[in-house]
């Protein structure tokens, strides 16, 4: 166990990967340890993930301030309202579809709208991977795999002591190295929601993924801990975080999807639970032929070794007896030659009588 202890995140990651015959140790680890494991793939998997929709942002951003030159005859921002109108139509709201600029939607209406309205332009947007609805006093962001996202104007003015802007002002603002502090300020607030969302809900597919693996343990007949079958299921599930992160960038910055996605999710955290639960199971059987092998072997021995105590005893036995007898034979021995020593007794000399 004190080995198992000192396992590092990355040796954990590998075997996690590609030792399924390794998730016995990873399922006898502290449970403390295993969160921490998990709470440090998701912070690399919310990072990356920032990462790329931060990118995209920035280039909307970029790709904004060129329409807004391009098509806008008036913006400007005054005390935290926006005012944006088209050249064209300057009543009506301004849509920017998808186009090679930009994979999703933006809809910009800084008039003054009704919830109702709000609504309909956020059920719109949430139809796209990507997108953005800019009107006066906020901006909602809706990224791929992220819930909308709010940009209270008045906050953000704030925070980068903005007061008043016309349009030349937010051309310069978006060309300029302000717009790079507005991209931390992104950053930092879908880092830590994604995180949070993220590592919630894997904690929570894990318990759903442990129940299920408790369950095969019990129809095999192997007692396992919901404790370590809990572990199986944190480290069953690091294939299918990484493959999600791959997933989630290029779809963020391509636009690319994968039907039934979520589905391969599942199976592939499956496939890991249940080929690790009944590679353990394989295991506890081998031992469990070694073992029986070896109690035979000891036997065997234990035999062998009562027959050798009882020959040796046998043997013991006989060399007791021939002893005595040849200490008998040499008493008899002893006793006629010291009788022939002695001569014959005497006899009486006595002449008859005539």
């Amino acid at each position: 166990m004190e080995e198992e202890s000192k396992i590092s995140f990355w040796k954990k990651l590998k075997l996690s990967i590609f030792n399924l015959e390794e998730y016995q140790k990873l399922a006898t680890q502290k449970i403390t340890k295993t969160i921490l494991y998990i709470a440090i793939l998701m912070l690399i998997f919310a990072f990356f993930s920032t990462l790329s929709v931060t990118y995209v942002f920035h280039n909307t951003v970029k790709n904004v301030g060129k329409y807004i030159d391009e098509n806008l005859s008036e913006l400007n921002f005054k005390e935290g309202v926006l005012s944006i109108k088209a050249k064209n139509n300057p009543e009506e709201a301004i849509i920017i579809d998808e186009n090679s600029n930009f994979n999703g939607k933006i809809i910009i209406d800084t008039a003054s709208l009704t919830e109702e309205q709000v609504n309909s332009y956020i059920n719109d947007i949430q139809k796209y991977s990507n997108g953005a609805i800019i009107l006066k006093d906020k901006i909602l962001i809706k990224t791929y795999d992220i819930s909308m996202q709010t940009i209270i104007l008045k906050d953000l003015s704030d925070e980068i002591h903005l007061v008043n802007l016309e349009k030349s002002d937010i051309i310069n603002f978006i060309n300029g190295k302000s717009l790079y502090k507005v991209d931390v300020i992104f950053f930092v607030t879908i880092f830590i929601v994604l995180y949070i969302n993220n590592l919630a809900l894997v904690l929570l597919d894990a318990v759903l993924y442990s129940l299920l693996g408790y369950l095969l343990g019990a129809f095999s007949r192997i007692k396992l801990k919901f404790s370590a079958v809990y572990n199986i299921a944190i480290y069953s599930l690091t294939l299918p975080i990484l493959l999600n992160l791959i997933y989630t960038v290029i779809n963020t910055l391509t636009g690319y999807t994968i039907s039934y996605f979520s589905v391969m999710y599942s199976a592939i955290t499956c496939i890991y639970i249940f080929t690790a639960i009944l590679l353990i199971k394989s295991d506890i059987i081998k031992k469990q032929i070694e073992l029986s092998k070896i109690i035979e072997e000891q036997e065997k021995i234990k035999e062998e070794m009562a027959r050798k105590e009882l020959e040796k005893k046998e043997e013991e036995e006989k060399e007791r007896v021939r002893k005595k007898d040849e200490k008998q034979r040499k008493e008899e021995k002893k006793k006629q030659e010291e009788k022939g020593k002695s001569g014959p007794e005497p006899q009486a000399n006595i002449k008859p009588s005539n």
